[in-house]
């Protein structure tokens, strides 16, 4: 996410938030508001647009400031050692806001948060995702470990609406924790004010030249965590030597040196990555949704994916996208990303499958389940 996280406002349109429906009391619980994508630029587009027609609070251990906010904050104790312990030590902090949240109509929580909610949005499956990792630290698996089992107790006995982010998570967590209640999968939405093909003009040129790239190169962007895909990036680099690979990510480990692989450190405005790529290749082995998948297809590229990602379920394979199972993906990829007129082609109708998924039906759809959850 990018500084302009904290205004972030979606463009208003019929599917938006309903001025007609009744006021709800609306508490959002999240372990973190922070400017970051995931569950907490989820929960900010929730909070500000809701907002808008009922009454909402953002329960949390970090808030961020936001210009112009019209929901309130209540502050949640929990211990910062690690992820590890702000997970564990945060339910016990919402128990000092019991009485609180017992007023509330809708009590919508991100993923195992305490709280007693009555909405929980599943981001992930901790246990699937712990099943996919291989090469991890010991350290990091055995936290993983206790995550997975404090989320399955949480499913087990949870008995509300569960809001999936992809029928790949749903399929999860009733697979990994036995979840028999009810789930909604409403995916996640894109930024189509920031995230769109007509900015190619205004940043391809310019961000082309700072990274040395010529313009009739074909350049591949991948951006997100490299445990997750280093082994086929790899792969996919040596198969294919003239494309330029531009690697954006936060990972420390798994870095690599070749002649056509350029790997950065995240960047606030990865809008002007996408304007200046051609591809977007994602050979995730695990992802519950994968939010950079949607906003490279609003950018207008191609993108290649793995099956592993929930925002896969999204593409029409060969129209507006390209998925392939991981043991195929570097051979799928590296036949058709020469290809431009390939890539152009399937860019466009990228772009046309994107505009189908922005905020405001995002939460247009979240609005209606609380009403139903209310009335219930």
């Amino acid at each position: 996410m990018n500084a302009a996280a904290n205004d972030f406002r979606i463009e208003r349109k019929d599917q938006g938030p309903s001025a007609e429906a009744p006021r709800l009391n609306i508490a959002l619980i999240v372990h973190d508001l922070q400017d970051r994508p995931g569950h907490s630029l989820y929960t900010k587009v929730l909070a500000n647009e809701l907002s808008r027609n009922h009454d909402v609070t953002v329960f949390a251990n970090v808030h961020e400031e936001t210009a112009n906010a019209r929901w309130t904050s209540q502050h949640v104790r929990a211990w910062r050692g690690s992820a590890l312990t702000c997970v564990q030590t945060f339910p016990l902090g919402m128990r000092a806001h019991a009485a609180t949240l017992s007023s509330y109509q809708v009590r919508h929580s991100q993923g195992y948060c305490g709280g007693d909610p009555n909405v929980v949005t599943a981001h992930i499956c901790v246990a699937a995702y712990l099943k996919s990792l291989r090469d991890v630290s010991l350290r990091h698996r055995l936290s993983l470990q206790l995550m997975a089992s404090a989320e399955a107790r949480f499913y087990r006995r949870y008995a509300g609406q569960v809001v999936a982010v992809s029928e790949k998570v749903a399929d999860e967590l009733r697979q990994s924790y036995d979840f028999s209640g009810p789930i909604t999968v409403i995916p996640h939405g894109v930024d189509l004010a920031r995230f769109k093909a007509e900015k190619r003009e205004q940043h391809r040129a310019s961000l082309r030249k700072h990274l040395k790239l010529n313009e009739s190169e074909t350049v591949a962007l991948y951006a997100g965590d490299l445990t997750k895909s280093h082994a086929y990036l790899k792969e996919l680099a040596v198969a294919k030597p003239t494309v330029r690979f531009v690697i954006v990510t936060a990972s420390r480990a798994y870095h690599w040196a070749a002649p056509n692989v350029q790997i950065l450190s995240p960047t606030a405005e990865l809008e002007r990555y996408y304007a200046a790529a051609d591809a977007f290749v994602f050979p995730t082995t695990y992802d519950a949704f994968g939010m950079v998948l949607l906003e490279a297809m609003a950018s207008g590229l191609a993108v290649f994916s793995s099956d592993q990602a929930g925002a896969a379920e999204l593409i029409d394979s060969s129209r507006d996208g390209f998925v392939a199972p991981l043991d195929q993906w570097v051979d799928s990829t590296a036949q058709r990303l020469s290809d431009p007129d390939l890539l152009r082609r399937v860019g466009v109708a990228a772009q046309q499958t994107a505009a189908r998924h922005d905020w405001p039906s995002v939460v247009n759809a979240i609005e209606q389940l609380y009403l139903k959850v209310a009335a219930a």
